[in-house]
């Protein structure tokens, strides 16, 4: 499990470390929205590819090798753009 505190406008390298089929938990536990992107500019206000995660929702997903969005690329960028935030992370795989 992760807790990420993410300051305004910092993008922030997360390697999830999935080694194996299973599920990711994410939780925006503030009010503003994060960005969820495959790179750093895509993060960036200038960016255009990216997921939003609404501030205090939460998501899973299915992941694992050749599973779902993360089956390529375990290293995601986050990014708070309009203040602080803070994400919780959870991966709940075979390993």
């Amino acid at each position: 499990m992760l807790r990420i505190a993410l300051a305004e406008g910092i993008a922030e390298r997360i390697d999830l470390g999935i080694v194996g089929p299973g599920k990711i938990f994410l939780y925006n536990t503030g009010t503003e929205d994060i960005r969820v992107a495959y790179d750093s500019f895509d993060v960036s206000t200038s960016g255009s590819n990216y997921f939003t995660l609404l501030g205090g929702s939460q998501y899973v997903f299915d992941v694992g090798p050749g599973i779902g969005f993360l089956a390529q690329n375990q290293q995601l960028f986050f990014v708070s753009p309009t203040g602080s935030n803070t994400l919780e992370v959870w991966v709940a795989d075979n390993q």
